[in-house]
């Protein structure tokens, strides 16, 4: 009898361990991807939210049957799950941040932290071929997402930063903005920072088009004679 619930004992906790362990690996793929990229969430990151993910699906499927067996305790085992979802949202959120140029980054990473949970979940809940079959899933994604397909490519965005000088008339000013829009750029953003005496700068914030890349970007705006500094 208790060689029998012995056996039975390390069989779970075999199970769990294998559960764990794959969310690790599936964590892990997901993280390399990210790594390879240069993002602030890697493997080390990755891995962990999804061991840590699964490892609590676990104590919400198996961490109560004592409690369970008590007469008149109920327990909802779906709780702990939904607090992790709850919880992953402060990470995704310090994975998010607007550039000085009121550009946002870093919504990727959240996201695959997001899945990778997801993912961890999955595996805890014992759905091997699902948490594979999702791994490969945004690996293929994100690869191809990558490579810049045209479905998938979205515009770069630079600043131009210009020297207007008091000599020069409103009719300059507004050629040189409409000569950027005839070249293919978007004006999103226009800052005009006066210099009193000095000459003042009109800061231009532009998004290119989904064809043209920084070397056309650098081309474009060399026909500027009053470009003091640009970004991409």
């Amino acid at each position: 009898m208790i060689a029998s619930l012995t056996a039975e004992w390390w069989m779970d906790q075999s199970v769990w361990l294998l559960r764990i362990l794959l969310a690790g690996i599936c964590g892990t793929a997901i993280g390399a991807e990210r790594q390879s990229q240069l993002k602030a969430a890697g493997v080390r990151e990755h891995l962990i939210v999804a061991v840590a993910s699964a490892l609590m699906m676990l104590i919400s499927k198996y961490g109560f049957f004592d409690v369970v067996q008590v007469t008149g305790m109920g327990v909802d085992a779906s709780r702990i799950a939904a607090g992790i979802i709850t919880g992953i949202g402060i990470l995704g959120g310090g994975l998010v941040f607007i550039g000085k140029r009121g550009f946002v980054n870093g919504l990727t990473t959240a996201s695959g932290i997001w899945v990778t949970v997801g993912v961890g979940m999955a595996a805890g809940a014992g759905m091997y071929l699902l948490a594979v079959e999702v791994t490969v899933l945004i690996l293929v994604v994100q690869a191809c997402f990558h490579r810049n397909p045209r479905i998938g490519k979205e515009p770069l965005r630079g600043q131009i930063i210009f020297s207007i000088q008091d000599t020069d008339s409103e009719e300059k000013i507004k050629d040189m903005i409409s000569e950027i829009e005839k070249s293919g750029m978007k004006i999103n953003r226009l800052k005009w920072e006066s210099g009193g005496k000095k000459a003042a700068l009109l800061r231009c914030n532009v998004v290119l088009r989904p064809d043209m890349g920084r070397k056309d970007f650098v081309e474009c705006i060399s026909r500027f004679d009053a470009v003091i500094s640009y970004e991409i």
